[in-house]
């Protein structure tokens, strides 16, 4: 009965929520529909985020209350986007050797200059952590999943059609 219930509230609040927006300095507006009828103690604020080094804005979901983001989280995605530079230099060794294994071709060798960040979500598999997607440019639909926490890249999984 929770997911139901869940689901049930999420469609609430889209439909008759009042929209609310919160300014992240660096980031840019986040915004969230509340019913404050409904008194929930967490919602999804979402952003599109204009990170650096890429063309196309990244959607960005924080956990919050009606009010705002999470304070907690905000100050973790900051950390995430100042440790950028690295989390890209681990994900390349991973990634080679991954996509090794997976592909005899090398769809993921020049990672950076091919994929974009699609999404930075909180994870549900690893707590405290952040599930960020990648998506390929152009042709071929591939993408790749890097779960990132305590400064390290937790696990990737590769995808694609």
């Amino acid at each position: 009965m929770g997911k139901v219930m869940k689901v049930f509230k999420t469609l609430i609040n889209e439909l008759f929520g009042t929209k609310r927006e919160y300014k992240v300095e660096g980031l840019g507006i986040f915004t969230c529909k509340v019913c404050d009828w409904w008194r929930d103690k967490c919602y999804l604020w979402s952003g599109a985020v204009q990170l650096p080094f890429y063309s196309v804005e990244t959607l960005v979901l924080i956990e919050g209350d009606a009010s705002a983001p999470f304070s907690r989280q905000l100050l973790e995605l900051q950390v995430l986007l100042q440790n950028w530079v690295p989390m890209a230099e681990q994900l390349d060794s991973i990634l080679f050797s991954k996509s090794q294994q997976k592909h005899k071709e090398k769809i993921y060798g020049s990672w950076q200059d091919e994929f974009y960040p699609y999404t930075i979500v909180p994870a549900v598999l690893y707590s405290d952590s952040w599930e960020i997607v990648f998506y390929r440019n152009s042709g071929v639909n591939y993408n790749f999943t890097v779960f990132w926490k305590d400064n390290r890249v937790q696990d990737l999984r590769l995808g694609g059609f």
